[in-house]
């Protein structure tokens, strides 16, 4: 029950539900798309190094060097990007900053945390439907006179749009943003990037919670024209003035420059990514092409819910969306390291095999 001083804006509120982070045994925890690995050497040594001891210092509140440093990479100006506590923060930020007194639509099968923030700030929303085969209906995108988010690739379908069409809904309407989160773009993706220096109405987000396995550190930029991005650190300014940690920005900077390390983390999930989807689809699974850490995935006969109840029985953590329509049969499984990977596809063997068992039981009593 709430209390009598909560404001009306949040009685009817849900809150995004995460992956669970159960303690009751260890998984195979594939729910969350997290990652496995440990993150670039240089990131041990700043947790273990001097850094440690600025600890009693608020730490310079733009976090300067770290989008300095990210802007050297993806060929941005500092002052293009704004840092985040995380891509979720950067996202709640663009939400009010933008769109408090206007409406915003995004995919009605995405990552859901869209709608959790349109619901709670109270803004107006309404979703566009994929496809039948779960690709984005680009043309629809295009007529939309609301703001739009859009995932890409998206999650947790894994499909990619081409950048080219990321262009035509971004031109189709100049008085309307469109916001593109690439949280996976690092997974051999191209980004959208180049387009802001041509589009005064377009976002990028991307995360380090992805590829550069920092989850645990929640390091989101936002890439855009200079008015946009100062628009958006006000806001960032008058919410969470130090909304990045010293030591988490040391942390950000010292996987930012290990890019060799990088590529090799993503090599390994895309290398288990392929020999699960390939063990899967022998199996009768339909898995949907994926250029992201995760699969998509659904049996003909296995519903996603008990798929993922088994999995589960098994020790490992899968994730399924039983409010998704059309989706609802389908599970999704983040990529861990080949070992973990191995452990899916014998478990789902068995899981198989014990149903099929079971299956011939049954008509062997009719």
């Amino acid at each position: 029950m709430s209390s009598r001083f909560l404001s009306p804006r949040y009685r009817d509120i849900t809150p995004y539900f995460p992956g669970e982070q159960p303690k009751d045994r260890a998984y195979i925890k594939l729910n969350a798309n997290e990652t496995s690995c440990e993150p670039a050497p240089g990131v041990r040594r700043v947790l273990a190094g001097a850094r440690m001891k600025a600890l009693g210092r608020y730490t310079e509140p733009t976090a300067y060097e770290l989008r300095h440093l990210a802007g050297e990479i993806h060929g941005v100006r500092p002052e293009e990007i704004v840092a985040g506590n995380g891509s979720d923060e950067i996202l709640g930020w663009i939400f009010l900053t933008f769109f408090e007194h206007a409406s915003v639509c995004y995919p009605d099968i995405t990552y859901g945390y869209y709608e959790s923030l349109a619901v709670g700030l109270g803004i107006e929303h309404h979703t566009v439907p994929l496809r039948a085969d779960f690709t984005m209906d680009v043309d629809a995108l295009c007529k939309e006179t609301s703001h739009i988010v859009i995932a890409n690739p998206n999650a947790p379908t894994g499909y990619l749009l081409p950048v080219s069409d990321i262009e035509r809904i971004v031109a189709a309407d100049p008085n309307r943003i469109v916001v593109v989160d690439e949280a996976y773009v690092d997974f051999h993706n191209p980004s959208c990037l180049p387009l802001i220096r041509t589009y005064d109405n377009l976002i990028v987000v991307q995360t380090m919670s992805k590829a550069y396995a920092l989850a645990g550190a929640h390091i989101g930029f936002a890439y855009g024209c200079p008015e946009l991005m100062r628009d958006l650190d006000c806001v960032r300014g008058v919410m969470n003035p130090y909304n990045i940690s010293d030591i988490t920005a040391a942390v950000g900077c010292a996987a930012l420059e290990d890019q060799v390390y990088l590529e090799s983390h993503v090599y390994d999930v895309e290398l288990a990514r392929d020999y699960t989807i390939g063990a899967l689809r022998r199996m009768g699974f339909r898995v949907l092409e994926s250029r992201t850490n995760f699969i998509f995935v659904e049996h003909p006969t296995l519903a996603g819910p008990d798929y993922v109840r088994a999995l589960r029985a098994h020790a490992i953590l899968a994730r399924n969306y039983p409010s998704m329509r059309r989706a609802e049969n389908f599970i999704r499984i983040t990529i861990g390291t080949m070992e973990e990977m191995v452990a899916v596809v014998q478990a789902t063997r068995d899981i198989l095999a014990h149903r099929n068992g079971e299956m011939a039981d049954e008509r062997a009593v009719l």
